[in-house]
Formats: C-alpha cells, structure tokens, sequence
C-alpha cells in the first residue's frame, strides 16, 4: 500500500519516455535488487546452518545454479523454483507491478485525451481474468488481493486533496465507485489483503489531507524503524532460522527456552536490519541515485 502512494507521488507528475523507463527499471533493480540478492546469500547460510537440524519444508533444499539463476531475474515462482527465504515472491511481484506502473505512465504522456485518467485515476481490478491468468505479472499467491492493494493507494493519490486546497472538493466520485468495488469484491470472497488495502488507504488519504504526513513522525526511533523496514522484511527470515537451529542443536525445547530463543530472535532481527541497512540497502540506494 504504501509502496504504491509512494510511487504515484514520486513518478505520476514527471515525464516519461524510453530512455526515462531505461532509467527507472536498472534504479529500481539496484535499490529492490541488490537487498534482495544479499539476503538470499544470508538465506542460503541459515539454511545450510539449520539442515539436518530443523524440517526440510523450513530449509527447503540446497540450491540449484538454474534457481540461483531465476532468483537473479525475479522469475523464480513463475520458472517453478522454490524460494530460497521467505517474502521474497513480494519483492518479485513489487518489482513486476513497479515496471507495469512506468508502463503505464509512459502511454499516458503521449496520449492528451486520457492523460488525467490513466493511471492515476484507473480502477485497477484484482479479478480481471485478462491480468490475473498472466503469470509473469500475477503470481498464484496473490491472485486475490495484491494488484488491488498496490494500485489502491496510486488510484488514492489522484483524488487526494492537499491541505488548505478547497477548491477540489475532496473525494471524487471515481474514488468512491472504487471503494465500492473493492467492498463488493469482498463481499463475493472475503480477502484480509483488500480490507488492509481499503483502511491504509484512508488513513493515508487522511494523513495527507490533514497535513500529518509532513509532521509525523517526531520521533526519531520510529523514523529509523521506518527507514530499515525493508532490510528488516529482508533479514526477518534468516536470522530467526539461525536461532531456531541453535535451539535445535542445543535440544532448549522447554517453554522458557523458548520464550527466550523467540525474544532473541526478535531482537536479532531488528539489530542485524539495522547493520543490514546501513551496509547493504543504504549503498544500493546511493547507487541506484547516482545512475
């Protein structure tokens, strides 16, 4: 959700043509990919420490050259291959949904006719047979939900109203139709990931309307915490493997033993996002900058 606000207020007011979308997608592969790629070498560490030690469907097999292979490339749950951490398929997906978006933008310049409807203003259906059967762009885990969660907070964006503007009115109509929309998809199957989509919506309309999102957060623990996110959704995986093994290895199954190996491992993950941040994600960002 956030994700997708973020882009449409960084990317939908610029112009975009060839070298533009060039641009974009080797800056995204840097700042998304070279995370990634460092935590699949933690993943594939933890996962050799803990073999023999925690179940096969935890640590999954060794890798392959042709799995290493389609992680590279994002292409590892649409070539077949296990994933080698978890969560990885989100960034595969972000990254995918992030080239559809620039896509999007780059038809959007030239034709003047449709420029204040696409994509800012598109409802972007989840259930669209024509999308959600291709599995390049729509892998099976999120089939039911994660098109309308990153493309919520875009369709949000151009609706918002900044503060002190009352000249637009607040919410158009098209947002409401769209809020219907995902409601009444719910209603026909219920989905946690749509509901999570249409509250985060609001509270980031919200934000951005009162001005709390200028002002918020004060604290600087909390800014950080939001800063490393990324590298702590990337290490979240390994570094509790890692305990788990220990665990393991040492036989502390009793229940304080595992109390203690839970805080740890929370603890640890928080930490190592930390180091992870400030040696990993940081330099990528640098370097997707510079490019």
């Amino acid at each position: 959700m956030i994700g997708g606000y973020v882009m449409a207020r960084s990317m939908s007011g610029r112009n975009w043509d060839a070298p533009a979308n060039g641009r974009f997608i080797a800056q995204r592969y840097r700042r998304l990919g070279i995370p990634y790629l460092a935590a699949i070498v933690l993943a594939i560490a933890a996962n050799a420490f803990g073999r023999g030690w925690l179940p096969e469907a935890v640590v999954g097999a060794p890798p392959t050259m042709p799995q290493l292979i389609a992680h590279v490339f994002f292409a590892q749950e649409i070539m077949g291959y296990q994933h080698l951490s978890a969560g990885l398929w989100f960034v595969c997906i972000n990254f995918q949904l992030g080239l559809i978006y620039v896509a999007m933008l780059w038809i959007r310049d030239p034709v003047e006719g449709i420029r204040r409807f696409v994509p800012d203003r598109l409802p972007h259906n989840s259930r669209w047979d024509a999308l959600t059967d291709f599995p390049v762009l729509f892998q099976k885990q999120i089939r039911l939900g994660l098109v309308g969660s990153l493309f919520l907070p875009v369709f949000l964006h151009g609706h918002r109203r900044p503060p002190g503007d009352e000249k637009r009115g607040g919410l158009a109509p098209m947002f409401w139709i769209y809020q219907l929309t995902v409601i009444a998809a719910m209603c026909y199957e219920w989905r946690w990931r749509l509901a999570s989509a249409l509250v985060v919506g609001l509270l980031l309309f919200g934000a951005e309307k009162s001005g709390l999102s200028t002002r918020w957060p004060r604290s600087k623990w909390i800014a950080h915490m939001g800063r490393t996110s990324y590298s702590l959704f990337l290490v979240h995986f390994p570094v509790p493997l890692l305990v788990s093994a220990f665990w393991a290895r040492l036989r502390w199954t009793s229940a304080p033993a595992a109390l203690a190996g839970l805080f740890l491992a929370f603890t640890a993950s928080v930490a190592a996002a930390f180091v992870f941040h400030r040696f990993v994600e940081k330099p990528a960002a640098a370097l997707a900058r510079r490019s």
